[in-house]
């Protein structure tokens, strides 16, 4: 078989394999040169070609012997040899380089398999921020900085969900990929696949503010009921803690960059069919290549279409997802990549149930929680979201690098659904229930520019970061509200569509934000790594209702960051932070003065190994956070609100991501968050924690791939256990919300590994543990996901 790559060719013979070049670029080995290398993680045979056409080399191995096995990647300026043990790491196969020859040979039996290059790299690295990490441990990210940087030298917390670690646990919802991350409530809502809602040590974090490759979304939390498609994102990358001086506006708890897959220099192709529980379905694929020989246009087209009921009675979900990207490179100093995307989803958000009757106990015995509260006649919501931008950058020099980040997005809403209202008798048996019907759509542009340098000051290296952002969110709604009849909870009957509704209103609202930011990492001494950080934002926010139009509010504000950290010769990274946080809020005082931004303010200390000649990562971080101007009740004007609250969390977060050994992988967390309201005017709520927000999570999760040489070659399982503590289900804390301990099963069969047919079976709540996962009043209540399996045919090639 002969395989072609540019101008060079590749024989694979029976017994071996040999790759070979044109005879002048073999009479030049460069072990020890610097050499572009671009290889992504694949089977061993493919990566061992291209390594032989982009080095020179001529490659010698047994066929035989790599069949099964795969290699990591490699991308980036270093010397052959290194390129080779990066990219055997973990295969359980080493090489020796005699004049132009390279030969593989399999490692000494005992010796250890698991040994790579610690991922501090100068010019090159197995991994950028932006593309795919190999397997689940990544260790370079950009959301933290706005810069390809290791995390290791980042002083604040971060955890990367890799694509390796989506496609094992196969999430519906980014909250579903986020169960074995520290610091995160994820499914605070409970069983639901159309809506994110999560918590951030202990602040809450709606869909609507996440970022999507470092650009902000829409700020409204409803019309953000698109809950992003995890099959097309590349990581996901949270940023724990007040991190407003890189992004502007945004909740102390932290940040959420979904970044969005991009189009490869290789070839992948992927189709995916997947069933389950619940009546699920979808049909997916993922394919991507260069568009001509030379690699200077490439694309990539994801979709997915899918179809599902829901725990819940008398809800059905829809979604079909599509997102082409298209990736042009002229040269190796500019990039220039457009993505687009479009996702439209229809169905109905299973909303809350009382207390009594599921936490609580009613005389009437439990609520079922596949019980529906709404009418089928009545209930739907459809949702529709079109997306457009681009990334760009471009390198000068070797000092100077530009990048501007733009994206547009519409978002088309409407639903209609029911709610309940409360006890409509004191039997606890038949609840009154009011109606909510909306229409709106919005529209979003954020743009980032930056300019980066890399220079040095004597022995002080900087990489300096000047930016300029803006985004301009606007969207309207029209809301009607009314009254439904009354439902038993017990025994309900459904049909009754009559419903009393009031006017009509319309609200609008256009938010503009300009943000000028500069930021310097100083590394000195190659041990020390300082952070520092400061931006100025402004910001208009206009409103205007059909009962009233608020005057125009302009807010301005300076948020700053510093940190430091430490890189000793062992892996430890001990470091200490500081960082700030705003969020404009909207309204005025009795005496009409305006309401100033709510801040955050945070002190954190931490340690991060990376223990040298491994594949692991661990992270220690303690945390003091506190949110002030927090509107508050005003004691002397009732129906009006003044700036006088005050939150505190407190907590500790710990994190391990482990490659035990080159077939095991562990993923383990805990998490103790003391979150307080410090300051209220409300004396009932003064000292309380919130709503949702446990005190103690913690995981674990194994994978583990059967030897590639044995019987059961390609062979995959794991498992998983997911810990959340008891919490308040009101303001008051008049009750609580249990704790609840469920776990999670995986088992994989790849034919050929690495490609070919694949088969796989998810199980998340093995054993249908009924819980409820969180409560925010005394009627609303919603339980968390009964068991679900999942089963999944895919190919690639």
């Amino acid at each position: 078989m002969r395989l072609a790559y540019g101008v060079a060719t590749s024989t694979i013979a029976i017994a071996g394999l040999t790759i070979g070049v044109p005879a002048q670029a073999i009479a030049q080995p460069r072990a020890a040169q610097g050499v572009s290398f671009n290889i992504p993680a694949q089977p061993l045979a493919d990566a061992l070609v291209i390594f032989g056409a982009q080095s020179g080399y001529q490659v010698t191995v047994d066929g035989a012997l790599i069949r099964a096995a795969r290699a990591s990647g490699v991308q980036g300026q270093m010397s052959a040899s290194r390129a080779l043990n990066e990219m055997l790491a973990g295969s359980g196969f080493t090489h020796d380089i005699s004049g132009n020859v390279v030969t593989i040979r399999p490692l000494p039996r005992g010796s250890d398999s698991t040994t790579q290059l610690a991922p501090v790299l100068v010019e090159g690295g197995a991994s950028t921020a932006y593309g795919p990490a190999d397997g689940y441990i990544a260790y370079r990210s950009a959301t933290a900085t706005k810069t390809d940087t290791p995390l290791i030298e980042v002083p604040a917390s971060v955890s990367v969900i890799t694509a390796e670690q989506i496609e094992a646990q196969q999430p519906k919802t980014v909250t579903q990929a986020l169960r074995y991350t520290p610091g995160v409530t994820s499914e605070v809502a409970g069983g639901q696949i159309i809506a994110d809602q999560l918590i951030i040590r202990g602040f809450q974090q709606g869909t609507g503010r996440l970022l999507r490759d470092g650009l902000r979304g829409f700020p409204s939390d409803y019309l953000g009921w698109d809950a992003p498609e995890p099959y097309g994102l590349e990581r996901i990358e949270v940023l724990r803690g007040a991190s407003s001086v890189l992004y502007g506006a945004s909740d102390p708890g932290g940040q959420i960059n979904l970044v969005t897959k991009r189009a490869p220099r290789t070839p992948l192709y992927q189709v995916q069919v997947q069933g389950g529980s619940n009546g699920y379905s979808h049909a997916a694929f993922d394919i991507g290549a260069p568009l001509d020989a030379e690699g200077v246009w490439s694309y990539r087209l994801t979709g997915l279409v899918r179809s599902n009921d829901v725990q819940v009675d008398k809800i059905h979900n829809e979604r079909t997802f599509v997102a082409p990207t298209f990736t042009w490179r002229p040269s190796a100093a500019t990039e220039f990549t457009v993505l687009t995307e479009y996702q439209k989803q229809t169905g109905n958000f299973a909303n809350a149930l009382p207390a009594q009757g599921t936490v609580l106990s009613n005389p009437n015995g439990t609520i079922p929680r596949h019980r529906y509260i709404g009418e089928p006649d009545f209930d739907r919501s459809v949702n529709e979201k079109t997306s457009i931008g681009y990334l760009f950058e471009h390198k000068f020099n070797d000092t100077f690098t530009v990048r501007q980040n733009l994206r547009y997005s519409h978002v088309r809403h409407s639903s209609d659904e029911l709610f309940l209202l409360g006890w409509a008798d004191a039997d606890q048996r038949v609840a009154n229930r009011f109606a909510d019907s909306r229409r709106g759509s919005g529209d979003v542009l954020a743009m980032d520019n930056q300019l980066q340098s890399k220079f040095s000051t004597g022995p002080i290296d900087h990489t300096l970061l000047t930016g300029l952002d803006y985004s301009r969110i606007q969207y309207s709604q029209w809301q009607q509200l009314g009254m439904a009849a009354p439902l038993d909870l017990f025994r309900p009957v459904y049909g009754n569509t009559d419903m009393m509704m009031f006017p009509g209103s319309d609200y609008r609202q256009t938010v503009q934000q300009t943000g000028l930011y500069l930021q310097d990492q100083l590394k000195f001494d190659k041990k020390w790594v300082l952070l520092l950080g400061g931006r100025y934002d402004w910001v208009r926010n206009e409103n205007s209702a059909t009962w009233a139009s608020a005057p125009v509010q302009n807010d301005e504000k300076f948020t700053g960051r510093a940190g430091l950290v430490y890189l000793s010769d062992s892996g430890l990274a001990p470091y200490i932070s500081y960082s700030e946080s705003f969020l404009p809020a909207t309204g005025r005082t009795f005496d009409n003065r305006v309401f100033k931004p709510e801040m955050g303010r945070q002190y954190e200390i931490g340690v991060k190994y990376e223990p040298p000649q491994s594949n692991a990562m661990y992270t220690l971080a303690l945390f003091d956070l506190t949110k002030r101007n927090v509107s508050t009740p005003d004691p002397a004007n009732p129906g009006f609100n003044i700036q006088e609250g005050e939150t505190r969390s407190r907590g500790v977060e710990l994190e391990a991501k482990v490659g035990l050994t080159r077939n095991v992988d562990l993923l383990a967390s805990y998490t103790w968050n003391d979150v307080k309201v410090k300051r209220s005017t409300e004396p009932e709520i003064q000292g309380n924690r919130p709503i949702r927000v446990p005190e103690h999570m913690a995981s674990v999760w194994v994978d583990y791939r059967l030897p590639a040489s044995g019987p059961l070659a390609g062979l995959r399982v794991g498992g998983g256990v997911r810990y959340v503590g008891d919490s308040y289900g009101d303001r008051e804390n008049s009750f609580k919300v249990s704790s609840y301990t469920v776990m999670d099963a995986m088992v994989r069969y790849e034919f050929t590994p690495g490609r070919g047919l694949a088969l796989s079976l998810n199980a998340s709540n093995l054993f249908d543990k009924k819980y409820v996962a969180s409560c925010y009043s005394m009627m609303g209540c919603q339980y968390g996901q009964g068991r679900t399996l999942y089963a999944t045919m895919e190919y690639a090639w």
